[in-house]
This record gives structure tokens, sequence and C-alpha cells, in this order.
């Protein structure tokens, strides 16, 4: 199978998606092959699950799980990630003939932090089978040791999750924020058809309160109609910081309102990670008074990548790729000459 992506993905692949007709590559799966494809009975974890607000955790009991801990509690899955409710009322022949209305893609950049997985999915899981979302969770780690571009990632995950998976909205999830409230909704709900939905509010180490009026960063619920329409994140942020900013001149350049949960459930412990030097501040701020121009020759329609490496596990979709460009970083952009400068 060739894995590499040789070029962006077209326009007219963009508007499939976009209208919910893309068919991907063969074998996509629809949360009908889903169900199907799970046992008719539901197992002990699924049976009587129902959401009940704000959650008791440990931080450090969360930090010491490992994956076999989570697969071994949250059984079954299928398709690399991938579940769907089965209505125990319906019979044999039609709990899965029905038309599943929340189908949702959870994108989860990640590089060096895999010990932070278990902790998220430990929660996460849960919170989508209380809520009877059908979901496919993807896992997108760079392979290279520069500057990580968490957007780019973001970017990637959803042309990657669309050619496997037939989704109506997109969660992007970083993983070092556990959900403790299951109440707060990762579902494709009438409010994601209308607004992008901020649902990273509230932080332990913020005192659970929004942090500014403009972030959408953390964890972002969109319709991929709405993805689309604003290309998708910049690609251009290599490092950290700003590129949720880029997203949100997006939304509003195109006028797609954004909402922020509520933090009485809209709420998350931010797991212990080494602070990452913010190198490229400047830069970053420079790059940002250009969202709006951008925008349309920056995004989707830009992205380039290669796939290395994809595994199915139980779990997740783990998807390797290198997303450096064949001058990395453009060097042919002024800007990005400012770059090397910083990070040497």
């Amino acid at each position: 199978m060739n894995l590499s992506v040789p070029r962006p993905f077209s326009a007219q692949k963009l508007q499939l998606l976009k209208r919910g007709q893309y068919t991907g590559i063969p074998g996509q799966k629809s949360c009908k092959d889903i169900c199907q494809a799970l046992p008719i009975n539901l197992s002990e974890s699924e049976e009587n699950v129902t959401p009940v607000g704000n959650l008791s955790l440990n931080k450090n009991e969360l930090a010491s799980l490992t994956l076999t801990n989570v697969m071994l509690t949250n059984s079954p899955h299928v398709f690399g990630g991938s579940w769907a409710f089965r209505d125990p009322n319906l019979t044999r022949s039609n709990v899965c003939n029905f038309t599943f209305t929340s189908s949702v893609a959870i994108i989860v950049p990640i590089r060096n932090r895999w010990h932070q997985v278990p902790a998220l999915l430990h929660t996460l899981i849960p919170l989508l089978r209380k809520q009877r979302v059908c979901y496919r969770i993807f896992l997108i780690e760079q392979a290279d040791t520069g500057p990580f571009n968490r957007a780019k990632l973001f970017n990637v995950g959803f042309i990657e999750a669309a050619e496997r998976f037939q989704f109506r909205c997109v969660i992007f999830h970083d993983v070092d924020l556990v959900p403790i409230n299951d109440l707060n909704p990762y579902g494709c709900d009438e409010q994601t058809k209308k607004y992008a939905v901020h649902l990273g509010v509230g932080l332990d180490v913020r005192n659970f309160e929004l942090y500014f009026p403009g972030l959408v960063g953390g964890v972002l619920k969109m319709s991929n109609a709405h993805f689309v329409d604003v290309n998708g994140y910049s690609n251009m942020y290599w490092d950290w910081g700003q590129e949720d900013d880029d997203m949100e001149k997006r939304l509003k350049a195109k006028h797609i309102p954004y909402v922020h949960m509520s933090p009485s459930i809209a709420r998350y412990m931010a797991m212990d990670h080494e602070k990452q030097p913010r190198r490229t501040r400047q830069v970053h701020l420079r790059l940002l008074g250009t969202a709006w121009t951008r925008m349309a020759s920056d995004g989707l329609n830009s992205l380039k990548y290669k796939v290395l490496q994809l595994n199915e596990s139980h779990l997740f979709t783990r998807i390797l790729v290198d997303i450096r460009e064949s001058t990395w970083p453009p060097l042919k952009s002024r800007i990005f000459r400012r770059f090397i400068r910083y990070i040497k």
C-alpha cells in the first residue's frame, strides 16, 4: 500500500468531504459497519452507563495507568479504536439499521508523550460511550525531531480520518487534557451545526476558568463543513504557540461563530509535562498578523506529508507521519528565515 501523500487534497475532495459525500479509501468504515462488527450484546462496561457530571479522579493514579489497564476496562472496540452504541431494545436485524447522527473523529497530535495516552483514554472512552457517540480515535504522531507542528498534525489527522471513517464532526484534542466531567457534549449535536464549540474551557491549573475570551484551543469541536470552510488550521506554526489564535481569526473571517461550553461541565485535568520553550513567539505573532490573508492558501488545500506507518490497535489508530517539507521550514519565506535564526 502506498502510504505517502505526494500532493495536497484536491478542492473537489474537500467539497465532497464538506457535504458528507466523500467515500475515502477502500475499506472506509461507517458507523453501521462498526455497529455490525461489534458483538450484538453489550459488555458489562457498556451497560447501564449514564453521565454523572463531575468525576472523582486522582492525578497520580491516572499517571500510573497503562494501555493494558484501559483496554481491559473498555472493551469492545473494532477497526482501530472505533465503537458504536447497540440498543438492547432492538432486534438483531434492526440494531444497526438506522442513521447514526453523532459520528465523531477524535484527533490527538502526539510526539514523546505516549505516557499521557492511557490517562486520556481512561476517561474519554467512557464519556463517549455514556453519550452514545459513534467514534473513532486517531493518534497522529510526528516522526521527526524538529520543531513540533501541532496544527499541521490536526490537518493530517482530519484528512487521514476522512479516508478511513465516515464522520460528521471532528474533535481536536490535546493529549494532556483529561476530561473530568462527562456532561461536556462530545457528540455532533444541533449546536455543532451552527457553531465551532470550544470544549476545553476549564482547566484545573487555571481554577476552571476561561483563560481569555478568544481562546479556542485545548479541545475544539467542529463540523466537517466548518472545518473545510476555514481551510483547516495553518500549516506554518512550527514550534509552540498562536496556532489556536490563528484558527480563531479564521472562524471570524468566515463568520462562523464559536461558543465556549460552561466551565461547570467543560472541565479538564491538565496532566503534568515538561514545559516547552516558546522560542518562536515573535515569529508566530508576525504570522498571526497575516492570518486572514493566508487562510485561502495555507491549510488543508496546501497540506503535504507522508504517512510512514499506520497501526490499528484495540484503542486507537496510530498514524506516524513525516510533515517536513522539501525545503523545511519553507526557506522562500522571509518569516521562516527569521524562524531558523530563532531556533538556532
